[in-house]
C-alpha cells in the first residue's frame, strides 16, 4: 500500500528526495515549528490540516522529544546564534490540563536545547503572575507581559531574545505583540485571523504535483480534492446554493478517481471553516442537497468557531477515510516538525467516531507513535507503528506549502 510504496521510494531514492526538499527550502524557509494532521486510507496518504502554533508536544515519544531539542538547538545556532533567552506566549487555556502538559514539555525542549525559557501570559495582569501545575507535576508560572518602546519583556526582569508564539491568534494580533523588535516565531501575521486553508492547500497542490512529477507518482494519492466557496452566512442561509454546487462538483471529481482506482465506497466531503482550528466549524455531507436541508442547530454550529469568531468562509474538502486504529478505535497520524523537519509523531484517537468522520471532536485522546529512525520499536509503551518516515515525507511537503502562503496583499503593515 501507500506507506510501503513511500518507504521503498525512500530506500531507493532517499538522497534525491532530500535534495528535492532542500531545493524547495531555499525558495521559502519553513516556519520554526508546525504540525500536520494526516489521513491514511491504505491507498492514499493526504494532509488535511497544517498548524503553525502546535500544541501536543507532550504526546511525543522520548526519542522524538530528544530529536526536537536537538533541532531546536541547531535552528537557534544557525539562525539566532546570540539568543540565550526565550519567551513562549501560550493560549489562555489555563484549565486545559493537556495543554498545560504541552507547555511543560515545550519548556523542557528549550531547556534541553540550552536556553533559558519562560512563559509570558496575555491574560496575566501587571504584577500578578499566574501559577499553574501541569498533570506531570511541573509547576508553571505565566508572567505578565510589558513593553518598553518596541521591546517586549516579562515581569519583573526577563527580556527575551526571541518570542515563540504558541497561540493561534484567532482573534487577531494583541496590541502588546505588534511591532516589537524581537523576532516572533512563527510570525503572528500567520494566525487564523488571516490565514486561510484554501491558500494553504492551493500551495500544497502545486508542490505535490511537482513532487509527484519528479518521482513518477499520481498526486491524487497524496492530495484531497477541495474547493473554496466564498462568503457564506449560515444563520441567514446566504450562499448555501453556491455551497451545494461546490459540494457536488468536488464529489464528481472524486467519483472519477474512485472509478479509476476501482474504489467502491461512496465519496463524501467535509465542510470546514476556511480559517480556524480546534475541530470547530466542520460537518460531513454526501451531497449538495444535504446542505440545502441543514437545520437551525447545525447552522448555528457552523456559524461560530473558536473565541466566538464568526465563520463566514468555508472550503469543501474531500473526505478520506482512515484505515489506522489504536486499540480498535479510529485514529489519524499527526507529525510534528521543527524548522520544517519531522521530529516525531502521534495519533489522534476517537472511540466516539468512525473511520469516515472528523476525529478532532469530543472524546478524542492522543497516543504517541514509535519511531523506527531512533529504534524505538517495541521499546516504548505507545503505538508500535513504525511509519514515521513515510508520514514525514508528506508532512514535510505540507510544511513547505505553509511557508509559501502569501497574505501580503491583506496585511495592514502592523504587528507582523
Amino acid at each position: 500500500m501507500i506507506l510501503e510504496r513511500l518507504k521503498k521510494l525512500y530506500e531507493e531514492r532517499g538522497q534525491e528526495i532530500e535534495q528535492w526538499l532542500g531545493a524547495r527550502r531555499t525558495e521559502a524557509e519553513p516556519f520554526f515549528y508546525s504540525s500536520v494532521d494526516l489521513r491514511h486510507s491504505g491507498l492514499r496518504l493526504v494532509p488535511v490540516d497544517t498548524n503553525l502554533y502546535p500544541a501536543g508536544f507532550n504526546n511525543l515519544s522520548p526519542a522524538s522529544r530528544a530529536r526536537a531539542s536537538r533541532f531546536i538547538a541547531r535552528f537557534l545556532e544557525e539562525q539566532y546564534p546570540d539568543a540565550k533567552r526565550v519567551a513562549i506566549i501560550p493560549e489562555n487555556h489555563t484549565r486545559n490540563l493537556g495543554y498545560l502538559e504541552n507547555l511543560a514539555t515545550l519548556l523542557s525542549l528549550f531547556e534541553n536545547a540550552g536556553v533559558e525559557v519562560r512563559l509570558g501570559s496575555l491574560a496575566a495582569t501587571a504584577g500578578a503572575p499566574i501559577e499553574l501545575e501541569a498533570p506531570g507535576g511541573r509547576k508553571l508560572t505565566e508572567y505578565p507581559l510589558k513593553r518598553d518602546g518596541d521591546t517586549l519583556s516579562l515581569e519583573p526582569d526577563f527580556t527575551p531574545d526571541i518570542v515563540i508564539i504558541n497561540n493561534d491568534m484567532t482573534s487577531g494580533i494583541p496590541e502588546i505583540l505588534k511591532d516589537i523588535a524581537q523576532p516572533k516565531l512563527p510570525p503572528p501575521c500567520m494566525g487564523w485571523f488571516q490565514r486561510r486553508k484554501s491558500v494553504h492547500f492551493g500551495e500544497y497542490k502545486k508542490l505535490i504535483d511537482d513532487f509527484c512529477k519528479s518521482f513518477a507518482l499520481d498526486p491524487w494519492l497524496f492530495n484531497a480534492e477541495f474547493h473554496q466557496c466564498g462568503i457564506i452566512d449560515f444563520k441567514e442561509r446566504v450562499g448555501l446554493e453556491r455551497l451545494a454546487k461546490s459540494i457536488d462538483a468536488v464529489l464528481a471529481r472524486v467519483r472519477e478517481k474512485y472509478a479509476e482506482y476501482g474504489i467502491q465506497d461512496e465519496p463524501y466531503v467535509f465542510i470546514k471553516a476556511d480559517s480556524g482550528t480546534y475541530g470547530m466549524g466542520i460537518m460531513t455531507v454526501r451531497s449538495g442537497a444535504e446542505i440545502l436541508e441543514i437545520n437551525k442547530k447545525d447552522r448555528n454550529k457552523m456559524q461560530i468557531i473558536k473565541e466566538g469568531t464568526r465563520n463566514s468562509e468555508v472550503i469543501v474538502q474531500e473526505g478520506v477515510p482512515t484505515i489506522d486504529k489504536v486499540d480498535g478505535k479510529p485514529a489519524e497520524p499527526m507529525v510534528y516538525m521543527i524548522d520544517g523537519i519531522p521530529v516525531g509523531g502521534m495519533y489522534r484517537v476517537n472511540a466516539n467516531r468512525d473511520a469516515y468522520e472528523n476525529l478532532n471532536a469530543s472524546g478524542m485522546e492522543f497516543t504517541g507513535m514509535c519511531d523506527e529512525i531512533e529504534d524505538e520499536c517495541g521499546k516504548w509503551k505507545a503505538v508500535n507503528d513504525c511509519n514515521f518516515r513515510s508520514f514525514g515525507i508528506i508532512a514535510a511537503l505540507a510544511a513547505l506549502a505553509a511557508a509559501r502562503e502569501d497574505y501580503s496583499s491583506s496585511l495592514d503593515g502592523a504587528g507582523i
